[in-house]
């Protein structure tokens, strides 16, 4: 199966990511579904560095990847994340899979829920699709 996430054509350099995650097999996962395509990937393991990154460059972020297990901090960011850069997608990724978690994380801004055991192409075809749910801003 091949992913749909394709390399970004010119004059766009890069897409600039997000992720939020503390654990470094999802981290690769993430770096797989992400290889050759021309993306940037700021990493932030903690509730204060992703803070710092939303708040440096929150129109420059294409779309962010949160991690998020069963303590309430990456729910808080989520909302704080949300509440900053309304437009930003966002796909929330979870440990342990659940009705309650996919309610709160739809409530605090994501636009997209998955389990934490997602390959490469899924998580990649979801990151497509999240960039093609985006409102797409028009130049006047």
């Amino acid at each position: 199966m091949k992913s749909r996430l394709a390399p970004l054509p010119l004059p766009r350099l890069a897409r600039l990511v997000l992720l939020y995650t503390r654990d470094d097999d999802f981290q690769n996962i993430v770096r797989q579904a992400l290889s050759d395509t021309g993306t940037i990937l700021l990493i932030a393991r903690t509730v204060e560095e992703a803070l710092q990154i939303v708040c440096r460059r929150k129109r420059e972020l294409d779309v962010a990847i949160m991690a998020l297990n069963e303590d309430c901090h990456g729910l808080t960011l989520l909302g704080a994340i949300h509440g900053c850069c309304e437009q930003l997608p966002t796909l929330v990724v979870v440990d342990k899979d659940s009705e309650q978690a996919r309610a709160l994380a739809y409530a605090n801004g994501a636009r997209f829920y998955l389990s934490k055991f997602v390959s490469p192409v899924e998580l990649a075809n979801a990151i497509a699709d999240l960039e093609v749910a985006a409102p797409q801003l028009a130049v006047a």
